[in-house]
């Protein structure tokens, strides 16, 4: 990330308060300082990452966090309404039950649906035909049977 991408992030982030702003453009005048004696942005990057200004603009990000300063993506620290336990652990039990239900649902179809076919399968016209159709199938699978252009 560049220096004005660093800058971006700031401002695209929160919405700065005053007393912040001499600390931003000092910590700019820095990074600007640095990105001087730098051939290239990998360079910097590179120089970026093992300086003191790396702790720094990460020290000020959570300054910003923390200091009250209005995030622009959601809320910040402090600002998250106080939620219901009680009203939480009930929503997320009914969602476990229903979920759970409905997996127990889908289990007796399955042996509903596999008890019914074999019972078919023992009627001999019917067996038949359903083996017919499988082997039907399945050649047309091997064979690319089931492509239609």
């Amino acid at each position: 990330m560049s220096i004005d991408g660093r800058k971006t992030a700031i401002f695209n982030a929160y919405e700065v308060p005053e007393n912040f702003q001499a600390r931003i453009n000092d910590l700019i005048a820095k990074m600007e300082e640095l990105g001087k004696g730098c051939k290239d942005s990998a360079d910097f990057e590179a120089k970026f990452a093992s300086s003191p200004l790396n702790a720094e603009y990460t020290q000020l990000f959570t300054g910003l966090a923390m200091g009250g300063a209005k995030c622009k993506y959601g809320p910040a620290p402090g600002e998250i309404e106080e939620v219901d336990q009680a009203e939480v652990a009930k929503d997320l039990a009914k969602d476990y039950a229903e979920m759970e239900v409905e997996g127990a649902v889908q289990h007796v179809r399955g042996r509903a649906y596999r008890a019914a076919e074999s019972k078919i399968r023992d009627v001999p016209v019917i067996g038949d035909a359903i083996d017919a159709k499988r082997k039907f199938d399945f050649f047309k699978t091997i064979t690319g049977g089931n492509n239609e252009e």
